[in-house]
């Protein structure tokens, strides 16, 4: 890159220009005393582009990517310019090209990452960016200057790729639970199961696969406890012998009503749902008084076993939560392939109506309905639904653990993600484990029989949490 170094004495020289008289007549130029960075963006970089051969050979090879649509602020109380989106992997930090422009004219230069010198900026002159770079303007007269300090972030990490880490735990407690069933809340993630015929629950900080204790609940839990467990706000809920109990901490319950459910099946910001004989049961005060829900379709086509409800909130009506149900029908339904997957609107705005339940039906067009697994787990991942389970059920004919499946679109497909794939090592019951999301993004998976923990992250949810 060609540059010319200047000093700021030799800067400040330049920058007075002197008027000239022709005739009589005086030529009066005006000038300026403040001035300030009011536009900066990138163009077309340099690219190194990773690619996987039909053989599985990897390759990198450098080409150019357009990078004007990425937006720059420029905080001009901090003096700081920077993306809040990162430029994509592979772009090369080092040799950028960007576009400055300033107030009344100001003149720009950039100061050295080894010395006070400075260099003019020019668009055709490309800058390290690898660290933060200082960039200046010059008020026309002279006088003053403005600091910015720039940052060009360019993401460490390929966006659509997923990472377990590098290292995982084994606990011989969870090893031996026979069924198990996981949630997060508060930072922690909690794992109810039974072992021969006992319920057992144990707890973990989000930061820690090793950290497990077990906890010793004030009331005694029947072995049926553990499908019932969800959270809502602070609270882990569960049906325990006929009634609806909570705790914040695992230890100390509380029974919030004696309702007749057969389980919980999750939350969204202001109700409880469960699943009774009379179809799904909802309420409005953390569980103290329940309703029946209406139900478009059978009740017969409810799932009944590993059942698991998720919320999304609407990106177009506030005070609405979209709803999605799934999970199997139990084992007399031979014939199921599927898994019954049910949506719900629930409007929360003064006013509204109440939606009812409807039943997902398998059209002749959907190619990706959800499977019947065994011991099927769903959890909302960013703004998708992550699912996996054992082997098929009933006419399904999946293979245990062969696949994670994405659904975008609040229930209606369920795609194989190519993306995920099991950690290396990976060893499991084939119907004891839970998948669970925490607030942080990650994915466990925790398995009996091998008492193993396993954590990851999809990069691109991980931003966008961050």
């Amino acid at each position: 890159m060609k540059r010319y170094i200047l000093s700021l004495a030799a800067l400040l020289s330049a920058i007075f220009v002197f008027t000239s008289c022709l005739n009589s007549d005086n030529e009066v130029t005006t000038y300026y005393g403040d001035t300030a960075i009011t536009s900066f963006s990138v163009g077309t970089l340099k690219y190194y582009k990773h690619t996987t051969s039909s053989k599985g050979k990897d390759s990198v090879y450098q080409t150019t990517l357009s990078c004007s649509g990425y937006k720059f602020y420029i905080d001009q109380a901090k003096r700081e310019i920077y993306n809040p989106d990162s430029l994509p992997y592979g772009i090369d930090g080092k040799k950028v090209l960007c576009s400055v422009s300033s107030k009344n004219s100001g003149s720009i230069v950039i100061k050295s990452l080894t010395s006070d010198t400075l260099a003019y900026y020019s668009s055709t002159d490309s800058v390290n960016f690898s660290t933060p770079r200082e960039f200046r303007v010059y008020n026309q007269e002279g006088t003053a200057y403005r600091a910015y300090k720039v940052h060009v972030n360019v993401h460490k990490e390929v966006a659509d790729s997923f990472n377990w880490d590098a290292t995982s735990a084994v606990n011989e407690n969870i090893a031996a639970l026979s069924v198990m069933k996981g949630v997060a809340v508060n930072s922690q993630i909690f794992l109810m199961g039974n072992n021969g015929g006992v319920a057992k629950l144990f707890a973990t900080s989000q930061n820690s696969i090793t950290g497990w204790s077990e906890l010793t609940p004030d009331i005694a839990m029947s072995t049926d406890a553990y499908k019932s467990l969800i959270v809502k706000g602070d609270y882990i809920y569960t049906y325990n012998n006929g009634s609806v109990i909570k705790s914040k901490d695992g230890k100390s319950w509380e029974t919030v009503s004696n309702e007749p459910l057969t389980r919980l099946v999750g939350s969204t910001t202001t109700k409880l749902y469960a699943l009774s004989v009379s179809g799904i049961k909802s309420s409005v005060d953390d569980g103290s008084t329940w309703t029946v829900d209406v139900m478009d379709d059978a009740l017969t086509l409810l799932p009944t076993d590993n059942v698991n409800m998720l919320s999304f909130a609407s990106l177009v009506n506030d005070n609405t939560n979209n709803l999605v149900l799934v999970g199997n029908r139990d084992a007399s339904y031979s014939t199921d392939a599927y898994a019954m997957v049910w949506g719900k609107v629930e409007e929360n705005a003064t006013g509204s109506e109440n939606q009812p339940w409807a039943y997902y039906n398998i059209t002749d067009d959907n190619k990706y309905p959800a499977p019947r697994l065994t011991n099927l787990q769903a959890v909302k991942y960013g703004d998708a639904i992550m699912a996996f389970g054992g082997s098929g059920l009933g006419a399904s004919t999946e293979t245990a653990f062969s696949k994670f499946y994405m659904s975008y679109d609040k229930g209606i497909t369920w795609q194989n993600d190519s993306l995920m794939s099991l950690p290396i090592g990976f060893k499991c019951a084939s119907s004891s484990f839970a998948l669970v999301a925490d607030n942080n993004s990650c994915v466990w998976l925790i398995c009996g029989g091998s008492g193993q923990i396993w954590k990851g992250h999809i990069n691109q949810v991980n931003w966008e949490k961050d």
